[in-house]
Parts: structure tokens; sequence; C-alpha cells
């Protein structure tokens, strides 16, 4: 085992700047995102997309595409990074990276409004309204809402009660690994939620059940649908290329509902080892791609219609009563 990673050992990127060296950085997520290498880059999110869903997915919004649509921001998304956000750094850092929305909050003004307010004869109401909402806007923060506010800071404490959860996770968060692969050449970056130099990587996820059981079954099928055994191993891959060995990988799975328990689920390393193949052919198909310019969506392959098997013997058998089957 190496010596442990010190934080006087994580790169601080300066902004303008793009990584042109293997390392640990310390760099804000939205960078982590944007291309901060100096030749094309790829995340966990982007192999889990390439594997689970097409090519044409991946680039219809990818930022190196410059007719892609605007990827909307969904409440969960906004949720996962605050969440994170508070793991990091509990509500200190949370305030500093989000602004709180009150419930008594104005609505916003009207176009009468702002033409009074600007010609300096609004009402109290009037400028209450413009003045919150031009802060707001002024303001670079992300936003929540006051009760996503204190359903961030409930889970939080939960989650910082749970002393396998904590032990876990104690570990540097938030801090991306980046690594070019010799095959593509194409840098890859990955970014768990907290990275332990004894040799352990975590993610924390939040999950919603829809009204079935939070369990160690609904998480499992969490993993496998969104292809957590990939981000664990893209993880583990970067703390192997940047420190020579191979960490375990764990899951944090918090329920979003009261009583907010907390499961641990660790990948074991032949799982991993599969994520890692996984990887490594949605990377391959991702240079394919970018060189060919060429990103298949679900429809390249036309076929014909497969009706499901129960239907078809059961419909056989009917008509054949019937003296009818084809």
């Amino acid at each position: 085992m190496r010596d442990l990673l010190t934080h006087s050992e994580i790169i601080d990127l300066p902004e303008g700047e793009l990584i042109t060296e293997p390392g640990f950085y310390r760099i804000s997520l939205d960078r982590h995102h944007n291309q901060p290498c100096d030749g094309p880059s790829v995340t966990s999110g982007v192999l889990r997309k390439m594997e689970l869903e097409t090519p044409a997915d991946v680039w219809a919004f990818h930022n190196l595409n410059p007719n892609r649509w605007e990827r909307e921001e969904t409440v969960a998304l906004r949720m996962g990074r605050a969440m994170a956000c508070y793991v990091e750094g509990g509500p200190e850092l949370l305030e500093t990276e989000f602004r709180v929305l009150p419930k008594d909050k104005p609505k916003r003004p009207t176009a009468a409004q702002q033409t009074a307010y600007d010609e300096g004869r609004g009402t109290e109401a009037g400028i209450r309204s413009v003045e919150f909402w031009k802060a707001v806007e002024e303001d670079l923060r992300d936003i929540v809402t006051e009760d996503e506010w204190d359903l961030i800071c409930t889970m939080g404490k939960v989650l910082a009660a749970d002393t396998a959860a904590s032990a876990v996770m104690d570990g540097i968060p938030e801090v991306s690994m980046a690594w070019k692969d010799e095959a593509t050449g194409i840098w890859c970056l990955a970014r768990p939620d907290t990275v332990s130099f004894s040799g352990l990587v975590t993610d924390y996820k939040k999950m919603a059940t829809r009204g079935t059981p939070f369990s160690d079954r609904l998480v499992d099928s969490r993993i496998t649908q969104h292809g957590y055994d990939m981000q664990g191993a893209f993880a583990c891959e970067g703390f192997e290329q940047l420190r020579d060995e191979w960490p375990g990988f764990g899951i944090i799975a918090q329920w979003d509902k009261a009583p907010h328990h907390v499961i641990l689920r660790e990948i074991p390393d032949e799982d991993l080892r599969i994520g890692q193949f996984r990887n490594r052919r949605a990377l391959t198909r991702f240079r394919e791609c970018l060189d060919s310019g060429h990103w298949p969506g679900p429809g390249e392959v036309t076929g014909a219609y497969q009706r499901p098997a129960w239907q078809r013997e059961l419909l056989i058998e009917e008509m054949q009563q019937g003296n009818t089957a084809p």
C-alpha cells in the first residue's frame, strides 16, 4: 500500500487552464463535465449512456456537438447536486452553492410592474417583486426551496449519524481523477463522491422508491438499472491509473422518505471488472463515433414487430381451437 494521498497532492487547476497531465484535480462539478482537458474527455455519465442508451442520445446533448439540444435540468439532478454538496461540506458549503427561496417569496413581476418600476412609479408590492427577482437572477448560486433545504439537511443529519456510512465516506470529497486512455487517446474523468486513499471510493445515491419498500433488493436493482457498476469501475480504474492499486467501491443509498434509512452495498470485484469491460466497450465506441461523425440511434436497424411469446402462444392456441390458425 502506498502512502496516503494528502490534500497537498491534489492539483488546483487555475481558471482558464486545461488539464494536460494525469492526476487528482480540485475543480468544480460544472467544469468537470465541460471538457476541462486539452483533448476530448468523457465522464462516467457519458459511458453509461453509450452503453445503456445509444450513441445518438449521447451526442444529442454533448457539449462537443455544435448543434446540441439544451438539457433541461430535472429536480432530481438539482437535488442530487445539492445533496452531494451537503455530503461534502455540510450546510455551510450548501449555503455557498445554493440560494434558498423562501415560502413567502413574491410572484415574479408582470411586464406592467417592471415598466412601472423602471419609470419610478412602482407600488410597494411591485418594487418588492422586481427587486427580489432581480437579486435572484444576479445570484450565481443554484436555487432550492425551503422544503428542499429542510429535506437535504434532515437527510444529511441521518446520514452523518450512521456510523457505518460515516466510516466508508471518511475520504476526500469531490475530487476529479483525470487520465488519458492510451488506446483511444481520450481523457477520462472520474469523480466519486469520496476517495479514501487507504483504498476505497464511494458514491452516495438518494433514492425514491415510488411506493415500494426500501431494501437491499431495490438498491441492487437501481445499481443494475443505472449502471452504477460501470460508475464504480470507472472510479476504481482512475484510482488504479494514478495510484497503481485497484480500490474497493461501495454505494451509500439513502431513502428520500422519512426515516431516511441508509443501506450500504459493496460492489464485488468481479462485478467491477464486468463494469470495466462495459466501460471499455463504451469508450471504444465513443472514439469510433467521434472519428466517423456517425452516432447511431435506436432506429438505426429496422426490423419486424416481435409479439411477446406468452401472447403469441395464447392467441395461436385460441385460433387453433377455431380452426383459424395461420
